[in-house]
C-alpha cells in the first residue's frame, strides 16, 4: 500500500502552494476556483491538495499538528533554514535534539495560512 495524497485546508491556498513549489520542489498541477483549490505533485509523485475551508470555516489544526520534511543531513537543514530566512519566512532556530536515541537537526517554520512545517535530518 502506498500513501497517495494528503489534503490540507488553508486560508491562503495560493501562498501555501507557492511556499511548497518554491522551497520543497513541488509542481503546481492545477489551481481551481479562484485560488480555492490547488493540486501539487512532489518529485516522488505524492499529491498534496490544498483547499480553503468551507464557507465560514477556519483551517484549525490540533496543537502540535505539522508536516515534516526529511533531508539528507544537517548541512541541508542549515541551507534550507538560510533559504527560508532569506525569503522572509522567519523560521525558528535550528535545534539539535535526541529523538528515540537518534541525533536530529531540526527547525520549524510557519508557512502561509498558518501551517507548521518541520525540516529535519537524522545526523547519527
Amino acid at each position: 500500500m502506498k500513501l497517495n495524497h494528503a489534503n490540507l485546508c488553508t486560508t491562503d491556498v495560493a501562498g501555501l502552494a507557492d511556499f511548497f513549489t518554491r522551497h520543497f520542489g513541488f509542481e503546481l498541477v492545477a489551481m481551481r476556483g479562484n485560488d480555492a483549490f490547488a493540486i501539487l505533485r512532489g518529485t516522488d509523485g505524492f499529491a498534496l491538495n490544498l483547499m480553503r475551508p468551507g464557507k465560514g470555516g477556519k483551517a484549525d489544526y490540533p496543537e502540535g499538528f505539522h508536516i515534516g520534511f526529511l533531508v539528507g543531513d544537517g548541512d541541508e537543514v542549515r541551507a534550507k533554514h538560510a533559504e527560508m530566512t532569506e525569503a522572509g519566512l522567519r523560521p525558528d532556530e535550528i535545534q539539535n535534539l535526541m529523538r528515540g536515541g537518534a541525533a536530529t537537526t531540526v527547525f520549524y517554520c510557519l508557512a502561509p495560512g498558518g501551517l507548521l512545517v518541520e525540516v529535519s535530518a537524522d545526523v547519527s
